[in-house]
């Protein structure tokens, strides 16, 4: 289209409803995959990007706007099971590297990487606290298959000294890598090592939508379940207002 864009890319609507609604929205594109928000965000122009969870739905939602816009800069943002006993709910993370958990299991010496632009993290550095979010710099790994139990939590932490975890931040930055196009990943801690969210690998489809029958069906069989549903759903609150506080002053220096 030949106009310079920022897109912002979370996967599900939660994470980026706020955003959205800062938006002046142009035009909307619906996919098979994700749903392309076109318009102005803090007077620039950007794209927002509802890809959907997991590999599959990041390369393809990523692999879509770079073939219709022209993109200078990637931002991946969400929510994050947090990696470490130090980050509690609502703290935002920028990583400088992500990390790829795909095998690792079988290879344990071979860990893929991605860096993320030194330009971004220097802006990111400087983005102003509010005084009420904490943030940090760390990393991150992003894993194929959503678990979030203890022991599956201190592996990825041993394995890869990374503070965050996620499910489509790795994919979306290697797409950026291979084009070298700007990428960082910031992301909002949801879920604690102390609080799983079991059963959402369950439940939930790839674009986040629950799945009734079989959510009644879980909850019958694991009452405690319904508890961590709504554990996680009161701290998506926190943790969806820091991310969009801080993804909004970023985007103002960028």
């Amino acid at each position: 289209m030949g106009v310079f864009m920022l897109a912002l890319l979370g996967a599900f609507g939660q994470e980026i409803v706020d955003l959205r609604q800062q938006m002046i929205i142009e035009e909307v594109v619906v996919q098979r995959y994700c749903t392309v928000y076109r318009g102005k965000f803090k007077n620039r122009d950007a794209l927002l990007v509802k890809t959907g969870m997991g590999k599959e739905r990041a390369e393809n939602a990523t692999e879509f706007i770079l073939e219709r816009y022209t993109v200078t800069a990637i931002i991946s943002l969400g929510f994050a099971g947090a990696l470490t006993p130090e980050l509690s709910i609502g703290d935002v993370v920028v990583c400088s590297t992500m990390h790829c958990a795909s095998g690792f299991e079988k290879e344990k010496g071979a860990v893929e990487a991605c860096a993320a632009d030194a330009n971004l993290l220097a802006l990111a550095s400087y983005v102003p606290g509010d005084g009420t979010t904490r943030f940090c710099l760390g990393s991150g790994v992003t894993v194929t298959q959503l678990d979030s139990s203890p022991q599956r939590m201190q592996e990825l932490s041993h394995n890869f000294h990374a503070q965050i975890v996620d499910m489509e931040s790795y994919w979306i930055a290697r797409i950026a890598s291979a084009r070298q196009i700007p990428f960082i990943a910031i992301r909002s801690i949801s879920d604690t090592m102390q609080h799983g969210i079991q059963p959402f690998d369950q439940i939930l489809t790839s674009d986040g939508k629950l799945l009734w029958k079989r959510a009644v069906l879980c909850f019958l069989l694991h009452p405690q379940y319904l508890m961590n549903v709504l554990t996680l759903l009161r701290n998506t609150r926190p943790a969806k207002r820091n991310l969009t506080t801080f993804v909004s002053h970023l985007v103002t220096k960028i």
